[in-house]
């Protein structure tokens, strides 16, 4: 078994290919023709490798799923726990579990701050000091940094503060009894989503109501007011014929008023017996 093992790793150009798809492929694929000690192999190479992070599919494999009962167990149990729990269940477990190599015990640690950060964005230092078993905050921080560049979460050390804000963390395994508690807390936001939906279908529909009436509101009184000024308009134009006509007429008058009678007096002479003709 162990020959088909080695065949496939000198394949470069085939773990090429499933790794660039995802990491635990070519795990999934060595395991289906592993038996025993192949097993075996298979699982520290997985638990050390770089990149794989979720290992339910492995699990799920009968030949992985017979390790469990047999003198092996405690590779299974050591596979479970990378998918399912956390570096301070290891600790204090370790009597049902192999010893971990340092690149096991860190990627243990990075997926225990995974953990962690599902549940609470700000994580105190003090929580990842006992929780990763580390007495000395440099070396946490050192371990974080790494966990950053190595992609498995984002996010930054509030120093200050002592503790870590995380923006994003990995997905990791979900077990088969959680499944009903993600699907309640699915259709719960989706309920959400529906309500806050109705909401703003209410809220857009009031609005566009309200903006109707101010519209019908305002054609009113534009209208209103349009009919003032050709009202205005027209009270002017008569009040000018009015008052045109009648400085006609006060002309008119004037012109009678001025006319005074013309009398012609001839005097002919000033002496007695002259007569004076008016």
């Amino acid at each position: 078994m162990a020959p088909e093992l080695s065949s496939f790793e000198n394949d470069s150009s085939a773990r090429q290919q499933y790794s660039a798809h995802n990491p635990i492929e070519q795990y999934v694929l060595l395991a289906k023709g592993a038996k025993g000690a192949a097993c075996i192999e298979l699982i520290k190479q997985v638990l050390e490798a770089p990149g794989v992070h979720v290992f339910g599919e492995l699990l799920a494999m009968p030949n992985i799923e017979e390790l469990q009962n047999g003198q092996h167990a405690s590779y299974y149990n050591t596979l479970h726990l990378f998918a399912y729990g956390t570096y301070r269940q290891y600790l204090e477990n370790q009597s049902k579990l192999i010893q971990l190599t340092p690149a096991m015990q860190k990627k243990l640690q990075h997926l225990t701050v995974v953990s962690l950060a599902i549940k609470s964005k700000c994580i105190p230092y003090n929580e990842l000091l006992d929780e990763l078993d580390i007495k000395n905050v440099r070396v946490l921080e050192d371990l974080i940094i790494e966990a950053i560049y190595a992609d498995v979460i984002h996010g930054k050390l509030d120093q200050k503060n002592k503790q870590l804000e995380v923006d994003y963390a990995i997905g990791r395994d979900i077990r088969m009894g959680d499944i009903k508690e993600i699907a309640s807390t699915l259709q719960e936001w989706s309920d959400s989503c529906e309500a806050i939906l109705l909401c703003l279908e209410t809220q857009i529909n009031r609005a566009n109501t309200e903006k109707q009436k101010r519209i019908k509101h305002k054609e009113a009184i534009e209208q209103e007011i349009s009919n003032l000024k050709k009202t205005i308009k027209t009270q002017s134009v008569e009040s000018d014929e009015a008052m045109a006509t009648d400085g006609c007429r006060d002309i008119a008058g004037g012109l009678d008023l001025r006319k005074k009678p013309t009398k012609s007096k001839s005097l002919k002479g000033s002496g007695p017996g002259k007569s004076v003709s008016k």
